[in-house]
């Protein structure tokens, strides 16, 4: 294992007063150390040299990142603290131990990646990883997956303040306020410091082979500062890490193959394994479900995944995971009692509002082949949801439905396209004159052509009613009583509605 000068400086302190100058590589480049032989002219890039002082020459060739161990003092070492990394040990010192203790602290670390290694051969879990690290980081280090919980601890308990009672993950506030303190970066592939609690912790980012973030390796530094030989070590055990995930996808704590990856590969309409299929089949058909597709509302910032955990951590027999840019969750909705469904619908508002989130709720089904129609109609019900009545948080599709189809069966046309042949004529009519015939035939429509109810919602005799009714339909050439022209007048009229309510938002 290649190690740096930095790491050297401070095992070798570990035994001797040693004293780091001149310009330092902090990538691992160094191999074994070498005696420098004296006469020779040449240091050459990341070269590890150990020498004493009287023997140096005064004036040689320096190739970079070249690495010095000196025992003694000479006044020709500010020649060499100017061009490379020197490491003085000033105190008398038995040259060939210094040498001993330079291999011993390489080969330390190289046992280390040959257990580390091994672990990745045998695909050991990641808790073997994190013990056979133990001895190597002098912090306590935590390893959490992409959905931020708590895969493994190098300690016996992990800090309260960091985990929701009960459950291996941050809780919400908690989490809230260590992305609002850190801002928390899962494109850095670098060792990096957050601020969390108000203690600073070491952070390596994990991706699997495309790239995709999967966790991170924290370190708990307990008020100290990282140098940059932990920061090397952190590294060096994430990029194990992740070499651990390339040969077993399911190293970080994945499980089995479960009713939710079926449900999963459903909504991608990618074809189900063998293993699927016979979850699938195995799985009980009657279990109702209800789909919830959910978005973030504004000021909201926790990461999807760390959403989706708590999720199924709130709700029994659940499963949630990100969908294009939503989280489509699957609640169990067995409860028949009107006052557990009561209960259920309140909690969802209750997670919804306490994670500043808004989601559409489908109808309830219990055919999971169609797991992707009541998905869309989660989303629909969110998305007019939001239009209509954007003060509410939650969106049923029950009440949406209407709405929906509406909008459906304009075909992407604009209502105009749809005017039974004289509208414009009651358009305009209602433009010039202080009686609405359009309100007037919307009111008769919601009344089911009660003229007596609808005669009183507009404050007018029910004649007055008949007349306006009969120059209406004689002005736009449709008779009311007929059903295929009455029901295209009413979606014509819903639609006009939306059509309302889209002219406030602008870019619609």
């Amino acid at each position: 294992m290649k190690l740096n000068a930095q790491l050297i400086y401070e095992e070798l302190s570990k035994r001797y007063n040693v004293m780091l100058s001149g310009p330092a590589d902090p990538e691992p480049l160094l191999e074994r150390p070498r005696f420098y032989m004296e006469g020779d002219e040449d240091f050459e890039e990341n070269g590890l040299y150990l020498a004493t002082a009287e023997h140096l020459p005064k004036r040689p060739r320096i190739r970079r990142n070249a690495v010095l161990v000196c025992i003694g003092d000479s006044l020709v070492l500010s020649y060499y603290r100017e061009r490379l990394t020197l490491l003085q040990i000033r105190e008398r010192a038995d040259f060939f131990k210094v040498f001993n203790a330079l291999q011993d602290i390489f080969g330390k670390y190289e046992r280390w990646e040959n257990r580390l290694m091994q672990d990745v051969l045998e695909a050991a879990d990641i808790s073997r990883l994190i013990s056979d690290s133990a001895d190597i980081i002098p912090f306590p280090f935590y390893v959490i997956d992409s959905a931020f919980r708590f895969l493994g601890s190098s300690t016996s308990a992990l800090e309260s303040e960091w985990v929701q009672a009960g459950s291996g993950s941050l809780n919400p506030e908690s989490f809230s306020k260590y992305l609002s303190a850190s801002e928390l970066q899962t494109e850095r592939r670098n060792a990096f410091v957050l601020k969390l609690f108000d203690k600073p912790v070491l952070c390596v980012n994990l991706f699997d082979r495309a790239g995709r973030y999967q966790g991170c390796l924290c370190i708990d530094l307990k008020d100290s500062e990282p140098s940059q030989a932990l920061s090397m070590l952190a590294e060096k055990l994430a990029g194990l890490i992740n070499t651990a995930m390339e040969r077993n996808p399911r190293f970080l704590g994945e499980g089995q193959i479960s009713i939710k990856s079926v449900m999963q590969s459903l909504m991608e309409e990618q074809p189900l394994g063998r293993a699927q299929r016979a979850i699938l089949r195995t799985s009980n058909n009657s279990t109702p479900y209800l789909c919830i597709c959910m978005r973030g509302s504004r000021g909201q910032q926790l990461p999807m995944s760390y959403i989706c955990d708590v999720f199924e951590e709130s709700f029994k027999d659940s499963s949630a995971f990100v969908f294009e840019d939503s989280i489509a969750a699957f609640l169990n909705s067995s409860e028949k009692d009107s006052d557990q469904r009561r209960k259920l619908y309140r909690s969802i508002k209750d997670f919804c509002g306490s994670l500043k989130l808004c989601a559409g709720v489908s109808t309830e089904f219990t055919e999971l082949f169609n797991i992707r129609m009541h998905y869309l109609q989660a989303r629909s019900a969110l998305e007019d949801g939001l239009l209509l009545n954007p003060e509410d948080t939650v969106f049923y599709f029950s009440s949406y439905a209407l709405t929906e189809m509406v909008i459906n069966s304009l075909g992407g046309l604009p209502a105009e396209a749809y005017y039974p042949e004289g509208l414009k004529a009651i358009f305009e009519h209602d433009r010039k004159s202080p009686v609405s015939y359009l309100e007037t035939m919307r009111v008769l429509l919601e009344e089911n052509l009660s003229y007596t109810a609808a005669a009183q919602r507009l404050f007018i005799h029910r004649s007055t009613l008949l007349d306006r009714i009969e120059r209406i339909e004689k002005e736009m050439n449709v008779d009311l009583n007929d059903p295929e022209q009455r029901l295209q007048l009413e979606i014509l009229l819903k639609a006009l509605d939306l059509e309302e309510v889209m002219k406030s938002f602008p870019g619609r």
